[in-house]
Order: structure tokens, then C-alpha cells, then sequence
């Protein structure tokens, strides 16, 4: 009976882990459930380790990483987050695996594959193929070609507020209040522009940080977000959105706007 620790700061990331590991391994069981650092270096002094630990990296009290300069984790760890840029760190500190909110549940199913001894030599390979792209140049998209009125209109990046689609066609919006149509989709920009400067607010959004005029909270936890130029209405984020948004406000760094 395998047994798993979860360490999670949003309850419905909580509950759909555990459908999906009951859905792969009826047998699991799930020891506990923590929410912040401090907890779990505290269970972790106290406890016999797991045979798997779940981790969020970013947690309420902070970064998952600062429990492993407290407590000696022996337990193969799978980290899972909505942001990327931790991952050289995380096959560091003992992780078997890295996966990206929202959870995929073939992806766990891998994850939980790797957990078992034999296959723990992937975390060299994996380690040594993240520290090769660490050293590569990451570029992100700079400037857009749209149409308008019969003439093509360069667009710099710095000059966009947001991106909105509607009725599966995509606009782009700048800070002098024009709007353009473009052929991207949001999923596509969403890979194509830099995570420090724009966040996918919503199916409908990917928004520039110098964009967010006021941000307001709603009912159970959401937020609402006010735009600038205004779009009409403010945005609701859903909650776990609402989370991520935060969580992204409080880390990324002003010197690339």
C-alpha cells in the first residue's frame, strides 16, 4: 500500500490530486495534508517519511524548498506548480519529477511510475537535460505585424495592455486604446510572451502587469480585476487564478516593464 503526503496550499488542488491518485492506485493512501512550510518540517521531524511526497513549491508561508535545509527528505518528491521556472532547483533538492498546474492525470500517472527505485535514474538524466536548456538563451516575443484599414502596423510588445478573444477571434489591445485582430490564439501567445510581463488571467485574457488598474476581491476568495484602457466590464478570476495571480504579483521582478 503505497502511502503519499501531500503538501498543497489550495484545497481543490488537494481534492483533485487525490481523485486522480485513487483513480491510478486504488491502494494509496494518503497520510496527511499540509499547507505551509512550517507544518511541514514540523511532520516531517515527527513522522516516518512516505514512500511519495506531493509538493507545491509555492506555498502560504513560501518557497517548499526552505524545508530541506530543516529536515533531511529521503522520500522521492514530485513538485507541482503553476510556474516553471523552478525546475532545475527542484531535481536538486531530491525531486523525481516537475509537473505544471493543472494537473494532467497521464502525466501523474508517469510521475507515480518514477517514484519506484529502478526508474530513479531518470533524475540524473532529467537534471543533466535542465541544466543544458538552463544555458540557453530564452527569447520571448518582442513585436507584432498586424493588418489594419489595408496597411500592415508594427506593434511592440511594451505597447500592449492585453490580449482578449471573443467569439474565436483574437485582439490585441494597446495603451493608446486601439485594437487590432490577430491570428494567434491565446494558447499560443500564451507560450510566445514572456510570464514576467503577462499573466492568462482567464479563457478570454492574457493581461500585461502595467495593465492591472485595480484589483478587487470578490465573493469566495476570487478577484475581480479593473484594465486599463478599460475593456468594458472588470475581469473575474476564478479562484484558482485569483491564487496564482497573487502569488505571481508578489514574486515577479518590475525591471523588464
Amino acid at each position: 500500500m503505497p502511502t503519499v503526503l501531500i503538501i498543497e496550499d489550495e484545497l481543490p488542488n488537494v481534492l483533485r490530486m487525490e481523485k486522480m491518485l485513487h483513480q491510478l492506485d486504488s491502494s494509496i493512501m494518503i497520510v496527511d495534508r499540509l499547507q505551509t512550510v512550517q507544518d511541514s518540517i514540523i511532520w516531517l521531524q515527527t513522522h516516518a517519511q512516505p514512500d511519495i511526497i506531493f509538493m507545491d513549491i509555492r506555498l502560504t508561508d513560501g518557497l517548499s524548498f526552505e524545508i530541506f535545509s530543516h529536515v533531511e527528505v529521503t522520500a522521492p518528491v514530485i513538485f507541482i506548480t503553476a510556474y516553471d521556472e523552478y525546475a532545475l532547483k527542484a531535481f536538486e533538492v531530491n525531486g523525481i519529477d516537475y509537473l505544471l498546474k493543472p494537473l494532467d492525470v497521464d502525466k501523474l500517472a508517469k510521475s507515480l511510475k518514477k517514484a519506484v527505485p529502478k526508474d530513479r535514474q531518470t533524475n540524473e538524466i532529467l537534471l543533466q537535460t535542465l541544466k543544458e536548456l538552463q544555458t540557453r538563451e530564452v527569447s520571448y516575443r518582442n513585436r507584432f505585424l498586424v493588418f489594419y484599414r489595408d496597411t500592415y502596423v508594427l506593434v511592440m510588445t511594451s505597447e500592449i495592455a492585453y490580449f482578449s478573444s471573443e467569439n474565436k477571434t483574437t485582439f490585441l489591445h494597446t495603451f493608446d486604446n486601439k485594437r487590432y485582430v490577430i491570428e494567434q490564439t491565446l494558447e499560443n501567445l500564451e507560450k510566445e510572451l514572456d510570464p514576467d510581463v503577462f499573466f492568462r488571467a482567464s479563457r478570454q485574457y492574457i493581461v500585461s502587469l502595467k495593465s492591472i488598474h485595480k484589483i478587487h476581491l470578490f465573493f469566495n476568495s476570487q478577484l475581480k480585476i479593473e484594465l486599463s484602457p478599460s475593456d468594458g466590464e472588470a475581469i473575474t478570476l476564478s479562484r484558482e487564478k485569483s491564487s496564482q495571480l497573487k502569488k505571481w504579483l508578489n514574486q515577479f521582478p518590475s525591471n523588464k516593464l
